[in-house]
C-alpha cells in the first residue's frame, strides 16, 4: 500500500477528530450564548451583504443547529429581533420561523450509537 494513501487516511481521521471536537465547542458555546450574542452571530449573515450559495451553504448549518441546540423560546426571541427589522431580514426570519424549526427537528435524527446528532448539513 502506498504510503500516500496511509497519510491521508490519517489525515482524514485527524480531520474527522478535529470537526467532532469544534462540533462539542461550538454546540458549548450556542447554548451558553445571550440572545444578545446569537442576533450578533446572526448579523454576520445579512442577506444583502451576503448572498449566493456560499450564504446558503453556511447558512443553513447554523440555523439547523440552532433549532437542535437551542428551545423554542430562545428561537422565537430571535424571529422578533430580526423580523422587526424588516425586509431585508425576511430569509433570516423565514429561517427561525417555529414551521421551519419544526421541519428541521422532526427531520433529524440521531442513531442510538451517534454522539451528535446527524445533521444534514455540514
Amino acid at each position: 500500500m502506498s504510503t500516500d494513501i496511509c497519510e491521508l487516511w490519517r489525515l482524514r481521521n485527524a480531520a474527522a477528530m478535529t470537526l467532532a471536537l469544534s462540533e462539542d465547542q461550538m454546540k458549548r458555546a450556542v447554548r451558553a450564548a445571550s440572545l444578545d450574542d446569537l442576533v450578533a452571530m446572526l448579523e454576520t449573515f445579512s442577506p444583502a451583504r451576503s448572498t449566493g450559495p456560499e450564504w446558503t451553504r453556511t447558512f443553513e448549518p447554523l440555523v439547523e443547529r440552532l433549532w437542535t441546540w437551542r428551545d423554542d423560546e430562545t428561537m422565537a426571541a430571535l424571529a422578533d429581533v430580526f423580523r422587526a427589522r424588516g425586509v431585508p431580514w425576511l430569509p433570516v426570519t423565514n429561517a427561525l420561523s417555529p414551521e421551519n424549526g419544526a421541519n428541521i427537528r422532526s427531520t433529524l435524527r440521531q442513531p442510538a450509537w451517534a454522539r451528535q446528532p446527524a445533521h444534514a448539513l455540514m
